[in-house]
């Protein structure tokens, strides 16, 4: 084995290595983010059913529905982004590799260079 291949493959895997583990930070900040929606919004909600005598005034109404249906587009938006890899309809969209190597052969045909 050459030592230009046995260099360009320990250059391979330390690459895929490091993409894995960007992967995963970003997978465990999603997770992290989920949990922080759920018991944020469980304490809110019940200390908005004591602090206001067990009845939900008008105002806290609208926090306690606004708020987890607000993050929640919030939320699904970030796991989307985080798992936008493994979603086959996210696959063609201008956020994946695929999508930028047709535009630039497009516009490199396109172009005449």
């Amino acid at each position: 084995m050459s030592l230009k291949l046995l260099m360009m493959n320990s250059f391979d895997q330390q690459k895929a290595y490091i993409n894995a583990r960007k992967r995963l930070k970003e997978e465990k900040a999603f997770y992290v983010h989920v949990g922080v929606y759920i018991a944020i919004n469980i304490v809110s909600f019940i200390f908005y059913k004591i602090a206001f005598d067990q009845s939900l005034s008008n105002i806290t109404f609208w926090i306690n529905t606004l708020r987890p249906f607000l993050w929640g587009i919030g939320l699904i938006g970030h796991g989307l982004w985080t798992f936008r890899r493994n979603i086959k309809w996210l696959k063609n969209t201008v956020y994946s590799k695929e999508w930028e190597k047709r535009k630039i052969k497009e516009l490199i045909d396109q172009d005449d260079f």
